[in-house]
């Protein structure tokens, strides 16, 4: 079970670097004609935040549960102040 919750923690490492470097190109959408597609953007990264806040939540509750160390999403932290 603890292999397959790493797994899932990798997995979720990934996710979090592709919403990293989505929100950071946000700084290019300069094209007023596409208003309509970066809002869909925008509403995308949002979902997916939200949903990463309440993964971060459940794997630290994992961790703790099985006695491993707590992982420190600090950067997700960021990330949501930021977006």
């Amino acid at each position: 079970m603890q292999k397959a919750m790493e797994l899932e923690q990798e997995e979720f490492e990934e996710t979090l670097d592709n919403l990293a470097m989505m929100i950071n190109g946000f700084g290019v959408y300069d094209n007023m004609d596409k208003y309509l597609e970066y809002a869909t953007n925008v509403d995308n990264v949002e979902a997916k935040l939200l949903e990463s806040v309440e993964m971060a939540r459940v794997y630290n509750q994992r961790e703790f549960l099985v006695g491993k160390e707590v992982k420190d999403y600090t950067r997700l932290q960021q990330m949501t102040k930021d977006f």
